[in-house]
């Protein structure tokens, strides 16, 4: 007995078993992709970690730059379009004036004709029974013609009539269209005071960041001057032959700036200071040059290049020798410049590098 319940039992089983592995929704577990879903979700969290991390001080600067010029872009769009739109706005306003001009001509020349066929109808139901006399000539020859000329005039309405409808729908039409550009250039001026806000959010966000970087730049200045040198020694002294280029206030460092890169670093001072060449080389340049106004341009005896901008005066001459510490000119507000002082730049192989640190290598501090 026992065995036959067990024989049945058994199909039962058997097909409750391949019941739930057809069954949707009901999988059984598989170590190995298992371990390969781990890894992914893993891979996946690091991968976000990675591109949630802070970027580089120089890196927001350079993306906070080109969000300005796309926002600069924009501007000029919008702006191109708000001329457009209010362009025709005004065109149709000046168009449903001149409408409205030939509605009131028309409906003027209307009053006049229907005067007039009032004016002889009632001359000829006056005179219509009055026979032909020398003293009633016109209004005998009036009543003669009769209805002809009531008529003519009737015709002559009927025409002003019709002048009067062409010209009410031809000021509908024009404000239909003026109420279009008001509203095109109402749109157009909403698109361009958006688009402008942006602009400033965008400029403040990179100045903010140009002030952070100034910031860091001046801090790690103020660090190296209070570190002493060699372990605990006073500052180096300026390097043999290496003098500072001008006294004054140092304002601007190396990097970027409204939008742009400041490839050198600026000294303010009063119009006529004297500027010095940094070490002793041959004049390259002495004269204008775009942006600078005019410059002078050294070449040095160990390759550098070193470029004073901005200056009043050239003291020098190409070809001219100079040495270490000698007045080539005096610190000037010309070219693209927004005070007296000196840009102070230094080309090595064909690159601008930092003024700042490589002066202060030297021993020499601005």
């Amino acid at each position: 007995m026992r065995a036959r319940q067990l024989r049945r039992a058994a199909p039962i089983a058997l097909l409750a078993s391949l019941t739930l592995i057809s069954t949707p929704g009901v999988a059984f577990a598989d170590p190995a992709a298992a371990t390969s879903s781990q890894d992914v979700r893993t891979a996946l969290v690091a991968k976000q970690s990675e591109q949630s991390g802070e970027k580089s001080l120089d890196q927001q600067i350079a993306s906070a730059e080109k969000a300005l010029e796309k926002a600069k872009n924009q501007v000029a769009d919008a702006q191109r379009k708000l001329d457009n739109t209010t362009s025709v706005h005004d065109k149709a306003k000046q168009a449903t004036a001149k409408a409205q001009d030939r509605l009131a001509q028309a409906r003027k020349q209307l009053d006049k004709a229907e005067s007039d066929q009032r004016k002889a109808e009632q001359r000829v139901q006056k005179h219509e029974s009055a026979g032909f006399s020398f003293d009633g000539m016109v209004d005998s020859v009036l009543a003669f013609l009769g209805s002809d000329v009531t008529d003519s005039l009737g015709e002559e309405v009927e025409n002003k009539r019709e002048a009067v409808s062409q010209a009410e729908n031809a000021v509908g039409a024009a404000e239909r269209d003026g109420t279009k550009a008001k509203q095109a250039k109402s749109n157009a001026e909403q698109a361009h005071e958006q688009a402008t806000g942006r602009q400033d959010e965008a400029q403040s966000e990179l100045d903010k960041l140009n002030e952070r970087k100034q910031a860091e730049e001046a801090k790690k200045q103020e660090q190296a001057e209070a570190a002493p040198a060699d372990g605990g020694g006073a500052a180096p002294a300026a390097a043999p032959g290496i003098v500072k280029p001008a006294e004054g206030t140092f304002t601007s460092g190396y990097g970027a700036r409204w939008g742009t890169t400041h490839y050198g670093v600026d000294i303010a001072n009063s119009i006529g200071t004297p500027i010095k060449s940094a070490m002793s080389g041959t004049v390259i340049s002495s004269g204008p040059a775009s942006g600078f106004g005019l410059w002078v341009r050294v070449q040095h005896d160990n390759g550098l290049i070193t470029v004073y901008g901005h200056i009043d005066q050239s003291l020098v001459a190409v070809g001219q020798r100079v040495e270490a510490g000698q007045q080539i000119a005096t610190m000037g507000n010309r070219g693209q410049s927004t005070g007296p002082h000196l840009h102070f730049e230094i080309h090595e192989n064909g690159a601008k590098i930092d003024p700042l640190p490589w002066l202060q290598a030297h021993g020499i501090t601005l």
